[in-house]
């Protein structure tokens, strides 16, 4: 590894949100000069972590629940890109514990740039009117701690994965094959959702951001590729052969669908009330995300 560059560490690296930040590092000219990567996993044995150490990458072993592994996996970090899986424990108090931990040795070993992947707080822009959306929430809390600490540090705050509204189609038993997408009321054909190709376009917010941490530090990035309506989601899918059609129905109906494709009721009741959410307050509570294009830039 080269003494005189940066040392990035980065969480999830073999996973969507990790994996497209060490991939954005690698590609770029100037940011493979500036920064060597650690790659952070819970199994270096993963095909995907070994294709990384192939491509010079660092590797190491941590857990989120153990502050020693954490410790060693930071050492001599100037950066961090942080980030924590509801989806692998539908554990919120989980989550929020195992990012206060990255944020606790960050701070004991002096990280100069901390980067953490949160969700908009909904129980504060709601004025707790909305408290089921868990998942969101649950990283939101860290932002607050970070802020706490006074880590240096850049918050972004994603959108909806593109990914997901294909999770929730129900397929109808038609020849050609059709799905509905459908969403809990009040949200209608026109609510506006942003959407982000995490894959694609994460690590490049993320490389935008570490190259001119001036702009960044102390801040909160929204980060969303476009805003969308429903109708236009059904229209992208049209314009690739897949016929969708969208439904609003009731909270109760769209749980029970939710919950027929396996996701638990956290989850059900969290999705329903961010439809919700989502239509009469806005994503991002009202908010843009178009300083997050700039820092990509």
């Amino acid at each position: 590894m080269s003494e005189d560059k940066k040392l990035l560490v980065v969480f999830g690296a073999t996973g969507i949100q990790g994996g497209s930040v060490v991939r954005a590092i690698l590609a770029d000219p100037a940011a493979s000069k500036q920064f060597n990567i650690r790659a952070v996993t819970r199994d270096p044995s993963k095909q995907a972590a070994k294709t990384l150490a192939q491509q010079g990458v660092e590797l190491m072993k941590a857990d989120l629940e153990d502050k020693d592994s954490l410790r060693l996996a930071i050492k001599d970090a100037y950066a961090v890109f942080a980030v924590t899986n509801f989806w692998e424990t539908f554990d919120a108090a989980a989550e929020t514990r195992q990012g206060m931990n990255v944020a606790d040795i960050a701070k004991e070993l002096d990280v100069k740039h901390l980067i953490w992947s949160s969700l908009p707080s909904i129980s504060r822009i709601t004025n707790d009117k909305l408290t089921g959306v868990v998942h969101f929430d649950s990283k939101a809390r860290v932002d607050d701690y970070i802020r706490q600490l006074s880590i240096p540090h850049t918050i972004v705050t994603l959108a909806i994965y593109a990914t997901f509204f294909f999770e929730i189609l129900t397929p109808l038993p038609t020849t050609p094959p059709s799905y509905m997408l459908a969403f809990s009321e009040p949200a209608s054909a026109q609510t506006k959702v942003p959407i982000i190709d995490p894959t694609a376009d994460l690590g490049k917010f993320v490389k935008g951001i570490l190259l001119n941490p001036g702009k960044s530090l102390g801040q909160n990035c929204n980060v969303a590729g476009k805003e969308y309506t429903f109708e236009d989601i059904i229209a992208v899918a049209k314009g690739t052969g897949v016929d969708i059609s969208f439904q609003s129905v009731d909270k109760e109906t769209f749980k029970a669908g939710m919950a027929t494709k396996g996701f638990p009721d956290v989850v059900c009741e969290g999705v329903s009330q961010a439809a919700q959410y989502i239509q009469e307050y806005g994503y991002f509570g009202g908010a843009g995300f178009e300083e997050s294009h700039k820092a990509s830039q």
